[in-house]
């Protein structure tokens, strides 16, 4: 069970999240994702990606120090559905706590894209039955996203992470 939920973590934050099944999967709660304060708003440049497990090396059993990585593909995300594949996701994580209740993992990520890529870094609790929600500080980028700062919030549930990226102009 614990593995379990740890393989949820690496989804996204992959990352890669960082879920869901077919036909309820991607209804993502509106408190999982806020809106930004209204002096931010019309500055931020706001991405909503999705982010689909492929592979990832998370130990069967968790224990502190464990380290794992994913690879995830990624999505735009629009109406609640994912839309064009935009590229792909890799995270590495690291358990900083780890307990019969559930695991911390602190986690970077990079999203890579046609134009340019994204990088991320941040923490997640996951204790009890998900989804799984956290927020990345947004560490740098590549192209068109060269010297990207700003945060991500991050919803994970299953092999699904949906993230909303708002980049500071």
């Amino acid at each position: 069970m614990l593995r379990s939920r740890a393989r949820q973590l690496s989804a996204v934050v992959t990352t890669a999240a960082m879920a869901v099944a077919a036909t309820g999967a991607l209804a993502f709660t509106a408190q999982a994702a806020p809106t930004p304060l209204p002096e931010t708003a019309a500055k931020a440049k706001v991405l909503n990606w999705l982010a689909h497990k492929h592979s990832d090396t998370m130990p069967r059993s968790v224990r502190e120090g464990a380290d794992w990585t994913v690879y995830a593909h990624l999505y735009e995300f629009k109406t609640g559905k994912p839309g064009k594949k935009i590229g792909d996701a890799t995270t590495h994580c690291s358990a900083v706590e780890a307990t019969p209740q559930g695991v911390v993992a602190q986690c970077q990520s990079v999203l890579r894209t046609d134009q340019g890529s994204i990088t991320m870094s941040g923490s997640m609790d996951m204790f009890g039955p998900g989804p799984y929600g956290g927020d990345a500080a947004v560490t740098g980028g590549t192209g068109t996203y060269a010297e990207a700062e700003g945060q991500a919030e991050i919803v994970i549930d299953d092999d699904y992470a949906k993230l909303r990226i708002s980049l500071d102009d």
